[in-house]
């Protein structure tokens, strides 16, 4: 969903009620298992992305940003590393005599320059960097034939020479490369995303293919191939699953069904995530293995040992994860869409059950884990056309962080955007045009913080608010920037809707490595609870406060 930018600029209730008088106030810390045998509770990874304020500006606002994400508890930072960005002679129908693409040196050394500088500044501020390896690309490496110049720098990429493009990157950033005149060592990237959004045509067109008649996917089949020949190329600079993160899919969570109502050509219409993962995995849509013409329609063996997919599709099988966008746009991250070809947030579920189908269908023993490495909210303001209230920006982003907790599969949960995109000015200024960039950030775009800037720091969310009379509260909260290898305590508080101070119903000992807090607790009436916390440097933090109540 991360908006394409021209290279030329810099490169998107308080709910009120009765409850009885408690006798005893009960608290219980929860400690998340990846499973029920006593496996070590996991880390959900607070991820971030704001490309305009990490790569495309000044040191200066660099580092003021990557200082900010690091009070807010960001642990790792997604960017877009766009092949166009870095190859030379983007626009050309060749690459320059003599270039090797895999090859850092065969690259500008300009090019480089703003991902060498993040990956020092964010490691000296202890933050991980995924660089998500993506077209566009050079026109010297695409097909010719794109309709328009509009898919002209993603239309039938060469896996070839992504596959270079990605060696080179993972060549630079192997940890033991030391640019000419340097003096020194690059640092280690240890975790890579492979293409964004597959299954959308403004990265990879075109997303549909003709046969006489008959319009069949091409997007799956074209990705997985670029997958597999960036994954061999991670492999062979010695980046592998393990020490190193490395992530598939990067899918947006919907897409155009048939006789629905889409801005792009027959082509070109996007494919939901659903449709596309089965292909991608040459599976029916009964969760079957393809044979005969079925299969070869989506570029699958037409019949075989399933071993010998297994093992020709590396990436699909063997991957850290797979990664996904699970944006629900204007509705709360609860609600469940009745396509049941899109995933959001509240529906993982469906993804998580064609991935365990694709892996039992060829007789491999594993649940691959899901990585939310785009997620976000648009508020309004400042779009006039789109978006929630900033108030309901704050609570949304609560629960979702809540609901990638709870599901056991999922290992980060990213924000998009830390400032507004600036409007498109190639619009006139009021019209929904102007307004098409995203303002998901948690400060406007002039740097006033939204309520959601202080909630993401320490998110608080209550699934159960007006419990049945006598029923403990579930207080759900996360320390984010809190040192998560020791224990830290926090307090639950409450006062009437009246008003008057807030007073503690109970300390609570953090010991989560993510600083989640999971208490219930008894509340003496309606009123509002909120979380507090002391960080080690002595800052007092809050939470937004939420009503609770009886019934």
């Amino acid at each position: 969903m991360a908006a394409l930018r021209p290279l030329s600029s810099p490169v998107r209730q308080l709910l009120a009620g009765t409850l009885v008088v408690a006798l005893a106030v009960i608290v219980e810390v929860a400690v998340l298992s990846s499973s029920s045998s006593g496996a070590p509770p996991r880390h959900l990874e607070s991820m971030f992305q704001d490309d305009d304020h990490l790569v495309y500006t000044s040191t200066a606002t660099v580092t003021a940003t990557l200082e900010r994400l690091q009070r807010l508890g960001v642990d790792t930072i997604r960017v877009t590393v766009l092949w166009k960005a870095l190859a030379p002679r983007p626009a050309s129908a060749s690459p320059p005599p003599g270039f090797d693409g895999s090859d850092p040196a065969s690259y500008p050394r300009a090019a480089w320059a703003p991902y060498d500088r993040l990956v020092v500044l964010a490691r000296a501020r202890g933050i991980t960097v995924d660089f998500d390896l993506t077209a566009p690309g050079p026109l010297w490496a695409m097909a010719r034939g794109a309709p328009s110049v509009r898919y002209a720098d993603h239309w039938l990429p060469s896996a070839r020479d992504f596959g270079q493009f990605v060696a080179a990157v993972g060549r630079r950033y192997s940890g033991s490369y030391e640019p000419t005149g340097a003096g020194t060592v690059l640092p280690r990237v240890r975790y890579w995303s492979i293409w964004n959004e597959p299954n959308q045509p403004g990265w990879l067109a075109p997303q549909w293919k003709t046969a006489g008649s008959r319009t069949s996917m091409l997007a799956p089949a074209l990705y997985r191939a670029y997958a597999n020949a960036a994954y061999e190329a991670l492999s062979g600079t010695g980046h592998r699953p393990g020490p190193d993160t490395i992530l598939v899919g990067e899918l947006a969570p919907e897409g155009c069904e048939p006789g629905g109502s889409c801005v792009y050509s027959r082509l070109n219409r996007s494919i939901p995530p659903i449709p596309f993962v089965r292909a991608l995995y040459c599976l029916d849509s009964g969760d079957r293995r393809l044979t005969g013409p079925a299969a070869a329609r989506l570029g699958c063996p037409r019949s075989g040992d399933p071993s010998a997919f297994v093992a020709a599709n590396p990436s699909l099988f063997q991957a850290t994860g797979f990664a996904h966008h699970p944006y629900s746009f204007f509705l709360g991250p609860a609600v469940s869409v009745s396509d049941p070809n899109f995933v959001p947030l509240s529906d993982l579920s469906r993804l998580e059950r064609v991935l365990d189908a694709a892996f039992g269908a060829y007789g491999v023993s594993r649940r691959l884990d899901l990585y939310l490495t785009e997620y976000g909210y648009e508020t309004n303001p400042p779009n006039p056309f789109r978006g929630v209230a900033p108030a309901t920006q704050s609570r949304y982003l609560d629960e979702a962080a809540y609901m990638a907790w709870r599901d056991t599969r999922v290992r980060a949960l990213s924000q998009f955007l830390l400032y507004d995109s600036p409007p498109d000015t190639r619009f006139r200024p009021g019209t929904l045009g102007y307004w098409s960039t995203f303002q998901t950030g948690l400060l406007y775009q002039g740097g006033l913080a939204k309520p959601s800037l202080a909630s993401y720091r320490l998110p608080l969310f209550v699934p159960n608010p007006l419990p049945a009379t006598g029923r403990l509260v579930l207080v759900w909260a996360m320390l984010r920037p809190g040192p998560h290898e020791r224990s830290q305590r926090a307090q639950v508080q409450w006062r009437a809707p009246a008003g008057g101070p807030f007073r503690t119903l109970e300390t609570v000992s953090v010991e989560d490595p993510t600083g989640v807090l999971a208490a219930h607790v008894a509340v003496p009436g309606a009123g509002l609870v909120r979380v507090a916390w002391r960080a080690p440097s002595g800052q007092a933090y809050y939470s937004r406060t939420v009503g609770v109540g009886g019934r």
